[in-house]
């Protein structure tokens, strides 16, 4: 899989050139806005959901002698992972390079490599890492996956080749999104009035993206022969909310960071549908205007663990 950086002019922030639908940049310079975005975004994810990256009981596990970060980003993850299986190999996998400050705090046990997991294929022999020794059938002890509803567009196979690569007993973490907004504190879902949310979904449905990635993980995982452990949920607040402590970091990153983010997202979803550029920016602004209208206003997160039998 080509793996390249779309580079425009200096100036410009870069994107994937790769068979993934991810539509979020991928900066690589040492001050890469990115970079800076995805450390915010993993330092309030660990915030919101109770001050650990991982749910899964990893201190309790044993004999473990390989872990895999899909979608590691900057790699904060994989280097907490490999800290806490030090006897293990820890691999961070991601469509972009690890930052080489990150490369250089990882411990020894680290191994980083690029590529897709949905390339995965342990029926074909191809000279690939991700054939050659991460996804080998049985070989895998735990599989942690954060925030991919970007990238994956065949949960199906994400799943299935999770469940044949980790061995009997093996854990995978799935933490992900869904694209419905609520009210803070309540179920009370706000987006299906939103005309400008209707047409993000459909242009996410045309890239094949799912829009519960999160709360949707559970048939697959089940479908895929796992046997779910637990599924808890979190308010991913886009305003800091007085009701929602732990949320209260995740909304101040939205709001600096993230939102930024959402005129070229919005542009990049919507213009594959044909829609033009004056009713872009008319939805793009009722966008912004609805994700800062209320303190609390979020999406759900969900954080699945699951076991092979």
């Amino acid at each position: 899989m080509a793996t390249e950086t779309a580079t425009l002019r200096a100036t410009e922030r870069q994107y994937h050139s790769t068979s993934s639908p991810y539509v979020l940049p991928n900066d690589q310079s040492s001050s890469a806005v990115e970079q800076d975005r995805l450390d915010a975004q993993a330092a309030a994810i660990v915030e919101m959901i109770g001050g650990s990256p991982f749910l899964a009981p990893l201190l309790s596990m044993t004999g473990i002698s390989k872990a895999v970060d899909m979608g590691c980003g900057t790699g904060v993850a994989t280097i907490q992972m490999a800290k806490i299986f030090p006897s293990a190999k820890v691999y961070g996998i991601d469509l972009s390079p690890v930052p080489e400050a990150a490369q250089k705090l990882a411990p020894a046990n680290t191994i980083w490599a690029r590529g897709n997991i949905l390339d995965a294929d342990d029926s074909q022999y191809t000279d690939n890492a991700l054939n050659r020794e991460i996804f080998t059938p049985g070989g895998l002890d735990y599989l942690f996956g954060r925030m991919l509803f970007l990238g994956i567009n065949d949960w199906a196979w994400y799943f299935t080749t999770a469940s044949k690569s980790l061995r009997s007993g093996g854990i995978i973490e799935h933490q992900d999104l869904d694209w419905k907004f609520y009210r803070v504190g309540t179920s009370e879902c706000l987006s299906d009035d939103w005309e400008w949310h209707r047409a993000v979904v459909a242009g996410a449905e045309h890239a094949g993206l799912s829009t519960c990635a999160g709360s949707g993980a559970t048939r697959f995982m089940q479908d895929a022969g796992l046997e779910i452990l637990s599924v808890r949920s979190f308010e991913f607040s886009f305003v800091p909310s007085s009701k929602t402590p732990n949320s209260q970091a995740m909304g101040r990153y939205v709001q600096a960071k993230l939102m930024p983010n959402y005129p070229e997202l919005l542009r990049k979803m919507l213009g594959a549908k044909g829609i033009g550029v004056d009713e872009l920016e008319r939805l793009t602004n009722d966008c912004l205007r609805d994700l800062s209208s209320e303190p609390g206003v979020h999406q759900k997160y969900t954080v699945t663990i699951a076991r092979k039998p």
